[in-house]
């Protein structure tokens, strides 16, 4: 009997112990919120996958947020710098603080995202590489116009 109490006691203390992990964690905000993708304003069309819909959603709200260091680290490998980022940002910081609209084009290593901005006349487009067929992009920031 005292063996099967001992017994579920470390089992108690196990459960506590991973499952309580979050117990230290008081940050409830949704990830949608503390990214920032819940706050813009985005139509998307064409068929985007879950991962390239995320990175367009994370450059798009990096974009808006002008955040340079943000931007760089969205980059796929071999896809630009830091100085790409800030050129960016520079070109298309303003423009990211209006509505947008997304239209996906799917390829297999690579997906195109044709990003117009309201009021802008040029648009945005972004290469998405996807090198590990895992669904997870990075953005090529060095084809920018």
């Amino acid at each position: 009997m005292r063996r099967a109490h001992g017994a579920v006691g470390l089992v108690g203390a196990a459960v506590l112990l991973l499952g309580g992990c979050d117990v230290l964690n008081t940050d409830k905000t949704p990830d949608r919120v503390r990214n920032g993708t819940s706050e813009l304003d985005l139509t998307v069309t064409g068929r985007p996958t879950p991962g390239s819909l995320s990175i367009t959603e994370h450059v798009l709200a990096r974009l808006k947020a002008r955040d340079v260091d943000g931007l760089a680290d969205l980059a796929a490998k071999d896809g630009g710098s830091k100085d790409d980022a800030k050129h960016w940002v520079t070109r298309w910081g303003k423009a990211a603080q209006r509505p947008v609209t997304a239209h996906f084009l799917l390829g297999e290593h690579e997906s195109t995202v044709d990003v117009r901005f309201t009021g802008e006349r040029a648009t945005l487009s972004l290469l998405l590489k996807d090198n590990s067929y895992d669904d997870k992009y990075g953005v090529v920031l060095s084809a920018i116009d």
